[in-house]
């Protein structure tokens, strides 16, 4: 991780990292272990010269780290919605995960885009049993 955030073009340092989470999402056995490996990238984050390339990388972590609590059952509160990005609203409304969640999405997310496809997937009916995360993420089995 260090070296990645050495690179002189700090936007591709910051993409690499963003990339890097992503794949560690899929490969986590659960938010825990999520969450013990992203807390130590607090540190390395903080290389990042600018500011908004480190809040982003932060936002990502915040976003796959709600992920993985819904994967493991948990349905969010409309305000715990608000507080994850626009981008993994718009994930959780196209995944087909659990209706609850889909749900909440549809009467909550902050866009009229991410509420409608929550919607629309909440009224299809789904003929496999297989459910599948935001990309990135390992898939569900129900």
């Amino acid at each position: 991780m260090a070296a990645i955030l050495r690179d002189p073009d700090e936007m591709g340092a910051k993409t690499a990292v963003v990339a890097l989470v992503d794949a560690i999402t899929g490969q986590a056995t659960g938010p825990e272990e999520f969450r013990r490996w992203s807390d130590g990238l607090s540190p390395e984050i903080d290389r990042l010269r600018t500011a908004a390339f480190r809040e982003f990388v932060r936002r990502r972590i915040h976003d796959r780290r709600f992920h993985l609590s819904i994967e493991g059952g948990h349905v969010p509160t409309p305000a715990e919605l608000a507080e994850v990005t626009d981008w993994m609203q718009r994930q959780l409304a196209e995944w087909s995960g659990p209706s609850a969640v889909r749900a909440v999405v549809a009467g909550s997310a902050r866009t009229r885009k991410t509420r409608n496809i929550a919607e629309n997937r909440k009224t299809q009916q789904s003929g496999t049993r297989r459910e599948e995360g935001p990309p990135g993420a390992a898939p569900l089995l129900r």
